[in-house]
């Protein structure tokens, strides 16, 4: 479909524009104040990022996912030029960059909801599986393409040339995304007429909070929505830190060298990449949740090895293999299980609150992050860089139990057929 097409290009630039303008942030703030600096400026932006996220998810519902997306992405693009200038007239002050972070990760806050509900808007919802799977490998391509590009940038011009290269990167996903058609398909269209029809007629306009208060009673209402978000924000705490954070102070301490790194993280986006592909081949997945969970299951076992690795005693070159080897079976895992949790909520999203409902899946995931790399560095600090591994891994098991051990979960099925209009005392079709 061409507008899928244009919609993954679209994707793809905006990603690859926000890894080089991470890397480029970090970089200049490096150069021009202090490692607590720099910390607290890059905090500044995810901050505002998380906190807006929801009333983000109200605009979606409210003006649609592509508005929103375009508007988020020209501010985008505005922050990035002012970025350039800045930084290019050489008076850059850590008061200024924490200031410009934090208008970028407010922009964000509306952008991630937009951008991760759009798939209900582009295809029916038998497909929409495939579409998540492709936005996955889009992901993953973006993240290994844009922080090398942003460090060549780096090297070979300067810290205002990637950020212009940044801006004119936002420019084209507007464009793109500009012209891509999104709208709810006929079958979700015809219960949202009839559903705004009943509603508009006996209930007087919503402000925004109370629409966002009604979207968190909408999500407490579903049990299996609510139990999954449960578990995406836990096991990104058990996850996050120690492949992200732990792994170079893993490799560092154990002696294993700098490029375990890129090879542990490489691996992790083979796998991932690998598993999203085998969705997009795969039309339909029929025990939706069985696999979701498996994959979760092996997102565990994978860091729990990493945790144990060292303690077995291996020659360098057959510990740096087998890291690599965990690196893929976590890519694998968390292919499977993030890119179905992703597909099943899109499906399973009440018209009308899908803006809502996703804005609050991306909560539970980005709300983690900062929690999780806090306690891998804290715990490192007060013992070794395999503790958080092994707290993480074990963390992830029981989750993964837990889940596995809830019939909601664990049979929870999407297709064609599956539809959320159930009332909000009922857990989601599973």
């Amino acid at each position: 479909m061409p507008h899928v097409l244009r919609w993954l290009i679209g994707l793809a630039t905006s990603l690859i524009g926000n890894h080089i303008y991470l890397v480029t942030l970090a970089w200049v703030a490096v150069q021009t104040t202090s490692p607590v600096n720099v910390g607290l400026i890059l905090v500044a932006g995810a901050i505002p990022q998380a906190a807006l996220l929801l009333i983000g998810g109200v605009f979606v519902d409210r003006l649609g996912p592509k508005p929103t997306i375009i508007a988020s992405d020209l501010l985008r693009t505005v922050i990035m030029i002012v970025f350039a200038v800045v930084v290019a007239r050489g008076h850059v002050s850590p008061l200024l960059l924490g200031a410009l972070a934090v208008m970028f990760g407010l922009v964000d806050g509306f952008f991630l909801p937009a951008v991760n509900a759009a798939p209900r808007y582009l295809v029916p919802r038998n497909s929409i599986t495939r579409v998540v799977a492709a936005k996955t490998i889009v992901a993953r391509g973006a993240e290994f393409a844009g922080a090398p590009l942003g460090s060549w940038l780096l090297v070979v011009a300067s810290a205002a040339a990637a950020f212009w290269v940044n801006a004119w990167l936002f420019a084209v996903s507007v464009v793109l995304l500009a012209l891509t058609r999104m709208v709810i398909p006929e079958e979700d269209a015809r219960g949202q007429d009839a559903s705004d029809a009943e509603s508009t007629s006996d209930q007087p306009v919503m402000s925004v909070w109370a629409d966002l208060r009604a979207g968190i009673r909408l999500i407490r209402g579903y049990p299996t929505l609510t139990t999954l978000l449960i578990v995406v924000f836990v096991a990104e705490i058990g996850f996050s830190g120690p492949i992200m954070a732990g792994v170079p102070l893993l490799a560092n301490e154990t002696g294993w060298g700098v490029r375990t790194i890129g090879w542990v993280l490489g691996g992790f986006g083979l796998g991932a990449a690998a598993a999203a592909g085998f969705l997009m081949w795969r039309k339909n997945v029929r025990q939706t949740g069985f696999v979701a969970l498996s994959g979760l299951l092996a997102m565990a076992l994978s860091v729990l090895g990493l945790g144990l690795l060292p303690a077995l005693g291996l020659p360098v070159s057959t510990a740096f293999a087998a890291a690599g080897l965990l690196g893929l079976c976590s890519g694998l895992g968390a292919g499977f299980y993030g890119t179905l949790v992703t597909s099943a909520v899109l499906q399973l999203a009440p018209v009308g609150q899908i803006g809502r409902v996703m804005s609050a899946l991306s909560f539970s995931s980005l709300a983690a992050v900062p929690i999780t790399y806090a306690l891998t560095g804290l715990v490192t600090n007060v013992s070794n860089a395999q503790v958080p591994f092994l707290i993480g891994g074990a963390l992830m098991l029981v989750v993964a139990a837990l889940a596995f051990g809830n019939p909601q979960l664990r049979h929870l099925t999407v297709g064609a057929t599956a539809h959320a209009k159930e009332p909000s005392n009922q857990s989601l079709p599973g």
